[in-house]
């Protein structure tokens, strides 16, 4: 202790304070390796969990006496490094039910004693949580709800309901599912359920809007008009495709403007023809097979002789065959095709026909149908008033009291008119410019401070010009 106290005297008080800071820093230091080289790193386990699966996951791990930790608000479990994977392989193999719903492994326990009723309806969970595992895979879904109605079915007797599903979709942010989406997933339930037809599945998002279209099999619901605008654009979006590209490889891209208008039929038409068959042959272009025939002979009398024998009728009937035919129309088919093109290029009216009737064949123009093509020109259009001879004749005679002027022809595209005004704007600015700077040439220079020898010069010339004598003014003779 002496010794102690004797070191600690040789120093000064700056030095003492020195000496504490460096040990402080050292323990600090150590204190900090111990802790970054001895503390456990954690690693994700699973991210983005549902609240029912991240409690059934956190009840396994304290199961496994495994220490986790949660973050981002509970969704995302954490375990350390060295037993991610050994610990998420023992989640994997004991078959948890995760996404909330409960698979095929709820037989994996069979109890005794159990009735038909619970075996079905544990069938029908199970079905459910296999579609909702299914469905879950997608990477535009953020959770699903399966709901399966299924049709009774017993040893002599099949119930006539017919068997439906009904699924709630909730969609990540930012994300949406396209048609063909949809569809495939009326097909998944409809090939993974008995009995149920895809037109028979219901799809809904978060926000308890349809996602399923229209089927042609089942009557109009609520959203049959949004369906049929979505025909009616993907119909017209294909036509004009179509018709677009055979203008763009004839007059080149952009130099041809198309439009197409689709009136689909909403009405379901139905037509019976009956008609009927006959063999050929008989007394009539119908007549049949013969199939009885009555011989009637009256008895003989007491006057009947060789010449007049006893008078004798005779009855046949025929069968003959029927015929019906039936066509039905759907609903959704196309009514009628309107197309409209304006060419950029001066056209004369039989290269206007010729285009017309390649157009018609682009589109499949029916003219029975009632469809309509119509092909102009840009000059067409842009000039009204129609062109006669009279009318030139007219323009090119001038008047007896006027000045006959070269008429000036306006530049007819329009990017001639915008290079001119950037052009006249371009010299603007450039004679501003040189203004500016001329002004600024001729500017004065600043003012500098004169020497003592300057203000004396000036000085002296200013008293000489007071000294001056006075001339006096001549006075005005009137």
């Amino acid at each position: 202790m002496t010794a102690i106290q004797e070191f600690w005297d040789r120093f000064d008080r700056s030095a003492r304070a020195g000496l504490l800071l460096g040990v402080i820093a050292i323990v600090g230091v150590a204190i900090a390796l111990g802790v970054l080289l001895l503390r456990t790193d954690y690693e994700v386990l699973f991210a983005d969990l549902a609240p029912q699966d991240a409690a059934t996951i956190t009840s396994e791990l304290d199961k496994l006496k495994m220490p986790y930790r949660l973050a981002r608000d509970g969704n995302t479990i954490l375990v350390p490094a060295d037993q991610v994977h050994k610990t998420r392989l023992k989640l994997v193999g004991r078959e948890l039910p995760l996404r909330g719903a409960v698979g095929f492994e709820l037989f994996n326990t069979s109890e005794v004693g159990m009735t038909e009723f619970t075996q079905k309806v544990n069938f029908q969970r199970a079905l459910q949580g296999e579609l909702t595992r299914t469905i879950m895979a997608l990477d535009e879904v953020q959770s699903v709800r399966v709901h399966l109605v299924l049709a009774d079915q017993g040893l002599f007797k099949k119930t006539s309901r017919q068997a439906k599903a009904s699924i709630s979709i909730a969609l990540k942010p930012g994300h949406t599912l396209q048609p063909v989406q949809v569809q495939g997933i009326q097909r998944l339930v409809s090939a993974a359920v008995p009995d149920i037809r895809a037109a028979d599945v219901t799809v809904v998002d978060q926000h308890g809007v349809a996602l399923t279209r229209r089927s042609a099999e089942g009557p109009a619901d609520d959203g049959a008009g949004s369906d049929g605008l979505d025909d009616k654009r993907a119909l017209e979006s294909y036509l004009q495709k179509k018709v677009t590209d055979v203008l763009d490889r004839t007059f080149g891209a952009g130099l041809a403007i198309a439009s197409v208008d689709v009136t689909l039929g909403h009405t379901q038409t139905k037509v019976t023809t009956e008609s009927v068959l006959g063999n050929g042959t008989g007394t009539g272009a119908g007549a049949g097979v013969k199939v009885r025939e009555r011989v009637t002979t009256q008895a003989a009398t007491a006057d009947a002789d060789a010449d007049h024998p006893a008078p004798t009728s005779r009855e046949s009937d025929y069968q003959v065959g029927r015929r019906v035919e039936q066509v039905v129309s759907g609903a959704g088919g196309i009514a009628r095709v309107n197309v409209a093109v304006v060419v950029r290029a001066n056209q004369d009216q039989e290269q206007l026909e010729r285009l017309r009737d390649v157009v018609a064949l682009a589109a499949g123009i029916d003219r029975q149908r009632g469809d309509a093509v119509s092909v102009y020109a840009m000059d067409q259009l842009a000039n009204p008033m129609p062109v006669t001879a009279a009318s030139i004749a007219a323009l090119a005679t001038p008047a007896p009291d006027t000045v006959a002027t070269a008429p000036v022809k306006a530049p007819s595209d329009p990017r001639i008119a915008v290079a001119a005004i950037v052009l006249a704007a371009l010299v603007a600015l450039l004679a501003i410019g040189a203004l500016a700077l001329g002004r600024r040439r001729h500017e004065q220079a600043p003012l500098r401070n004169l020497s003592m020898d300057e203000r004396r010069a000036v000085l002296a010339q200013v008293n000489a010009w007071l000294e001056a004598p006075r001339v006096p003014a001549r006075a005005e003779v009137p």
